[in-house]
């Protein structure tokens, strides 16, 4: 049998004597109004028994509250972790698709001012293919400490697809868009070397930002930025090529 706990043990010294104060107040005034005298053992009983009476029944009764309080706290817990579970994404600990887009639809319906940006991992699957799939979720969670660091605790953070997140950026003063996706970029692949451990492969970031406008819904935005960042994946894939192509023209000649 469980020893009863400091909170039971407080509960019920404190019952036992409230009831045992209650218990002789009670009966000395009854005696002074009917003006008996009370013998030795009458004093005794009348100290000791509201204490035999209190002690078990509080013990038992402050157990069972216990029990019930501590049953209560743990369900509790258990749906809280469930909401967050069917909220979060659990290889990053950000917002999936579905609470993100309910939570930035509530921010636009309040007229919460603010930036959406699309991050895009690049070539999450040659790193999967040539490195191996551990070292795509380390760029994937490099990926999303950039963007908390960046982003800070005010903005909301998801990650939306298999390599791709979004955010959505109250209005604030500070650095520009063009800074604040250079910083999360630079976050990004530092984070990501700390964890691989070695300076290949290279992480490199594709983002896309738009200001949101009221009324606007998530699968607006969607749509806007992501116009916005295939077209500068289309150019770095441009200038990639071009840089390729220049790199194997000067094999040939050298």
């Amino acid at each position: 049998m469980r020893w009863p706990s400091r909170y039971v043990l407080k509960r019920t010294a404190v019952t036992a004597l409230l009831a045992a104060a209650i218990s002789i107040s009670i009966s000395s005034g009854i005696r002074y109004l009917t003006g008996s005298e009370a013998d030795t053992i009458t004093v005794v009983v009348r100290f000791v028994l509201p204490f035999m009476i209190a002690i078990p029944l509080g013990i038992i009764w402050f157990s069972k509250l216990e029990s019930l309080d501590m049953a209560y706290r743990s369900l509790l817990k258990q749906a809280s972790d469930l909401a967050y579970s069917a909220s979060t994404d659990p290889l990053t600990g950000l917002l999936n698709r579905r609470s993100f887009a309910d939570q930035f639809d509530l921010a636009m319906e309040h007229g919460i001012r603010g930036g959406f940006l699309i991050a895009d991992v690049d070539y999450l699957k040659t790193i999967n293919d040539e490195y191996g799939h551990l070292t795509g979720d380390d760029a994937i969670i490099s990926t999303a400490f950039a963007l908390k660091s960046a982003l800070g605790e005010g903005s909301l953070i998801a990650r939306i697809g298999g390599d791709e997140f979004c955010a959505f950026i109250p209005l604030r003063d500070g650095e520009s868009a063009a800074e604040l996706i250079a910083r999360i970029e630079g976050l990004a692949g530092r984070q990501f070397r700390e964890r691989i451990g070695k300076d290949e492969p290279v992480l490199s970031i594709s983002c896309g930002y738009e200001v949101c406008r009221q009324g606007q819904t998530f699968r607006d935005m969607i749509a806007q930025t992501d116009s916005n960042l295939y077209r500068k994946k289309r150019a770095r894939k441009n200038i990639a090529r071009v840089s390729r192509k220049k790199w194997e023209a000067d094999r040939v000649i050298s």
